[in-house]
């Protein structure tokens, strides 16, 4: 941080768009930015300005950006360049953009560090997140990782952890039995629903071996707690076709990578 006087005053994205009314009606009427100025001239030249409240740069990393992605989407990708709009219904808002003819990449759903975010295609093929906090600034303050570039302080692991049990679920990891056993530990494990215990390379045998047309696995109610510094719990619900499972894994750091030690899942009856 620095005390001394910013050189900028404003901060201005410009987005080139086909149909500029159309873009009006979505980002002005539907979305709510307020207009502060509009200017024509020769050709049909025309531009308009819109308010959007605070300007702030994010500046991420390619793990950063990976782990957001894992994160907020299902296997999506970040464009170069992506808009953030806080806003107070995060959900609402979605429909009603969806409603306005935005392209939805992904429906609202609560991260690791308490916001409802969303990703959709806006006008001027723009991929915007709406992004709405469901706790305060000061309580995020006092989550571990919560601070700037500057600070010592530990990352929290969890949302990293998260988005490693994302990439399990992967087919394309499923399949390529070489990317898959990285994200095992060595004495990695797994209880299936059988009672049987799988040892590492059996489960990675086993994963590969499945059809390329298998139904793909649903993740629902993901979440992780950190045990200790170096142990992460994470808890979901599976989906595959009709077959719903509770599941927990246990990660664990070995040296910088964190890797699955112990996995196991419970069927859920049909009538729960």
């Amino acid at each position: 941080m620095t005390d001394s006087p910013s050189a900028v005053h404003e901060m201005r994205l410009v987005v080139a768009v086909d149909d500029l009314d159309a873009a009006l009606r979505f980002f002005r009427d539907t979305l709510g930015l307020p207009e502060r100025a509009a200017y024509s001239g020769e050709g049909d030249a025309r531009v308009a300005i819109l308010e959007a409240g605070a300007a702030t740069l994010e500046l991420a990393n390619r793990a950063q950006v990976r782990m957001i992605d894992g994160v907020e989407t299902e296997g999506g990708r970040s464009d170069p360049l992506r808009v953030a709009f806080e806003v107070d219904d995060a959900a609402a808002t979605t429909e009603r953009l969806v409603e306005a003819g935005a392209g939805l990449e992904a429906r609202p759903r609560e991260t690791p560090w308490r916001s409802l975010n969303a990703r959709l295609r806006a006008p001027g093929d723009l991929q915007i997140t709406l992004f709405q906090e469901l706790e305060s600034l000061a309580t995020r303050r006092t989550r571990a990782g919560f601070g700037t570039a500057g600070d010592a302080a530990e990352p929290d692991p969890v949302p990293q952890v998260l988005t490693r049990e994302r990439e399990l679920q992967d087919p394309a990891v499923r399949r390529d039995p070489e990317r898959l056993g990285a994200l095992l530990a060595p004495d990695a494990t797994e209880i299936g629903a059988s009672g049987r215990t799988w040892h590492r390379d059996e489960l990675v045998d086993l994963v590969a071996e499945e059809a390329d047309d298998a139904e793909p696995i649903e993740v629902h109610d993901l979440e992780g707690r950190a045990l200790t510094a170096d142990v992460v719990l994470v808890t979901w619900t599976s989906v595959r076709g009709p077959h719903r499972a509770r599941r927990s894994s246990l990660w664990r750091r070995d040296g910088d990578r964190w890797r699955l030690a112990h996995h196991q899942a419970t069927p859920v009856p049909h009538e729960v």
